[in-house]
């Protein structure tokens, strides 16, 4: 009687086991079964919040669960993702994550989160280049141009940045090393004061997103001299690469999508399904690259591996050019 019962216990394991295994990718495949929180740590109407409620749009249309934007400003979008980094792991938070990142987690005296461990990184849908720029009204006319004077008056020049740490300062340092150039970095209090001088002849240049400038040099308030991308951009396709200026030099942050840490891996796959889904809609491409965004898919390990590769640069990059944020 034990024996059978034994062995009837041991099958009933097996069925019910087999049973799980079977509803399991059903089960999975129904996520979100309800609204889901997008988290986007800059404030609206910057370069990530077009591209976020893009993206909003088509996963609430794919998942037919809603993905409602959220706005959490702050410390160059570290709050926002410290507070993702800390929200219960069951996938209805989720940050924009983004290059910004990388930032603040290699060069922060105090980091808010671990960029890497911090999270449950998912995918990311696009890439975005910074573009060189300096006043419309310049004598200079092309990258080499802008090099050559460069060279020949050392410290003479300066670049404007939306402050120490930021994008547009990093980028600049970059681009500077690339050349090997001495321009001196003159922080701002944000992007808005940094392109008022720059357009008002204050600074000689900056490395800003492309996205946010496109419209000044459409305008003529700014000249373009170089994209950072591996390729030009389609919305300003005569300005050369700096690639094409010296082979090797692509320079671009990243737009993407992160969850707590220990989110289930079913969860982080399934939503990365459904992002790379969203991004062959030919409908979205063409609208991210009205913004400025490459449409770019890259999976868990890939984004997380990006993530990692980017503090080591970053840590290098601020030991270097001695640059540290509070």
């Amino acid at each position: 009687m034990f024996k059978t019962s034994t062995r009837l216990t041991q099958w009933l394991l097996i069925a019910m086991t087999a049973a799980l295994h079977l509803y399991a990718p059903y089960a999975w495949a129904e996520y979100p079964e309800k609204t889901v929180k997008l988290v986007v740590p800059f404030p609206p109407g910057g370069s990530f919040d077009g591209p976020a409620r893009l993206l909003a749009t088509r996963l609430t249309a794919l998942s037919g669960q809603t993905f409602v934007v959220e706005t959490r400003a702050g410390a160059g979008g570290a709050l926002g993702a410290a507070e993702v980094s800390r929200a219960t792991p069951d996938g209805y938070t989720v940050l924009l994550s983004n290059g910004a990142m990388s930032v603040s987690a290699a060069l922060s005296a105090k980091p808010l989160f671990d960029g890497v461990a911090g999270f449950s990184h998912v995918a990311t849908f696009g890439v975005l280049p910074f573009v060189v720029v300096v006043n419309g009204k310049a004598p200079f006319n092309t990258l080499q141009d802008l090099i050559t004077a460069s060279r020949a008056s050392p410290g003479k020049f300066n670049y404007a940045s939306a402050g120490t740490g930021s994008a547009s300062h990093l980028s600049g340092e970059l681009v500077k090393e690339a050349f090997g150039v001495d321009w001196v970095h003159v922080p701002y209090r944000g992007s808005g004061p940094a392109m008022t001088d720059l357009m008002a002849g204050q600074v000689t240049l900056s490395v800003p997103g492309l996205s946010s400038t496109v419209a000044q040099v459409k305008a003529g308030s700014l000249k373009a001299l170089a994209v950072t991308g591996a390729v030009r951009s389609p919305q300003l396709p005569n300005v050369p690469t700096l690639a094409e200026s010296k082979p090797g030099s692509v320079l671009a942050t990243w737009v993407g999508i992160s969850m707590p840490p220990k989110t289930s891996p079913q969860i982080v796959n399934r939503l990365a399904a459904l992002i790379e889904q969203a991004l062959k809609d030919p409908d979205m491409q063409a609208q991210l690259v009205a913004q400025g965004v490459t449409p770019v898919f890259e999976g868990p390990a890939e984004i997380t591996t990006r993530m990692a590769r980017e503090i080591d640069m970053f840590s290098a990059l601020g030991k270097r050019a001695n640059i540290s944020m509070e």
